[in-house]
């Protein structure tokens, strides 16, 4: 009794400390967004993707193509009404929604992985995994990138799956899959260990095939269907230097990889991939076992995305800055933690600090590399610990920690 009412009294005592890290964290939200919503209304022309979307929903519209080759949308026929909301309101409103949105539910994710990972003090996890990763979400959502929302809904969908919420998890992950097609390695993954979710990925496969007939010509849309396996086999071969995919790393050193080959590293790639997840799971619990497949799917679809850009990185951000907090103020080793923080931190700040000297080259190699790193240390930490117990550490929820 004596130490329930000691428990009851720290956490009354704790409250007010961890209300003011909510407050912080909105304001690291909040203010940026502010500036960003003011840049977009005086210059909406300006740094932004979004004319190319705008332009995708008056093709559905009108029933022209979506598809002008890897320069132009390279999104599934979904992503067209998908937007279309955003396309009717006057400018710059539809701009001004979609961004908002965007960053409202990014945010969200990151408070969602928080009250995952530490139930008992998400406030804090929430302000400092924002401190660590919201630079790196910053560019895609001032440039109206489609990443941003992807991201949000990504991490939205494995924390249903963390809290066995099926039912949401999989109209999440079709979201996911509408808004950019990366969005199939979690619906392949997923179901390979949270097993409720193969019947129901397969009923929500037919529904979401079946939507765009709804609102349009059924040959019009079916050829915009095959046009899409045209162009995405277009991006597939592209072998410039301006992607920062693993390629990136290799073209660096002068190893670029040919279209075939890199198409075959991907296939490989996803197998390790599948295969860390079966095996890594069946070490882990929740929340833990989700992290470790937000962690996975956001990885491979970094290094192995052909068109991966540097703004892409705001997909792994989240599970790496959550991870990067929770290991450098909650869980040992510290150093882990540190050198989450390091790689998330770096990855948002050297490539501007740097680019007199390595012009826009810089993210190309440093941002797959910290991946690499990121994936090495993971699965490293997964496996040093016995299978008994979790691999990323031990998940607190009778005490509360120290404020610091």
């Amino acid at each position: 009794m004596k130490l329930a009412q000691t428990h009851a009294m720290t956490l009354e005592t704790s409250r007010p400390a961890q209300r003011k890290f909510l407050l912080a964290a909105l304001a690291l939200w909040l203010l940026p967004l502010v500036v960003i919503s003011v840049m977009v209304t005086l210059h909406p022309q300006e740094r932004t993707v979004t004319g190319l979307y705008h332009e995708a929903a008056a093709n559905w519209r009108a029933a022209e193509s979506l598809y002008q080759g890897p320069q132009g949308m390279n999104y599934l026929p979904h992503f067209a009404l998908a937007f279309w909301p955003f396309e009717a309101m006057p400018a710059p409103w539809g701009d001004l929604t979609w961004r908002w949105l965007s960053a409202g539910l990014l945010a969200g994710g990151f408070w969602r992985l928080a009250r995952q990972l530490r139930p008992d003090a998400p406030e804090q996890l929430f302000f400092w995994s924002s401190l660590f990763g919201l630079l790196l979400c910053l560019d895609a959502v001032r440039n109206g990138q489609a990443n941003a929302l992807f991201a949000a809904l990504t991490t939205h969908a494995v924390v249903f799956l963390m809290q066995r919420r099926w039912w949401l998890a999989t109209p999440a992950i079709f979201a996911a899959l509408m808004i950019k097609p990366l969005g199939l390695v979690l619906l392949l993954l997923a179901p390979v260990v949270y097993r409720p979710m193969i019947w129901r990925t397969a009923v929500g496969g037919v529904i979401f095939a079946a939507f765009p007939f709804l609102f349009g010509n059924p040959h019009y849309v079916w050829s915009q269907h095959t046009a899409l396996v045209e162009n995405l086999r277009a991006c597939s071969a592209v072998t410039e230097h301006r992607f920062a995919d693993i390629n990136g790393l290799f073209r660096t050193l002068g190893l670029g990889l040919s279209d075939r080959a890199s198409q075959l590293l991907r296939v490989l790639a996803g197998g390790v991939t599948l295969g860390l997840w079966w095996l890594g799971a069946r070490r882990l619990t929740e929340p833990l076992k989700g992290v470790f497949l937000l962690a996975l799917t956001t990885a491979y679809l970094m290094l192995f995305n052909p068109m991966n850009e540097v703004n892409s990185y705001v997909i792994l951000a989240p599970v790496l800055a959550v991870l990067a907090a929770y290991h450098l103020k909650f869980e040992e080793p510290k150093g882990l933690g540190w050198t989450l923080v390091s790689m998330a931190v770096t990855m948002a700040v050297l490539p501007e600090l740097l680019r007199k000297v390595y012009g826009n080259s810089f993210a190309l190699w440093w941002h797959p590399l910290m991946t690499l790193a990121f994936v090495a240390l993971l699965v490293w930490r997964v496996w040093r610990q016995p299978q008994s117990e979790s691999a990323l550490g031990h998940v607190s929820r009778a005490t509360i920690p120290a404020v610091r």
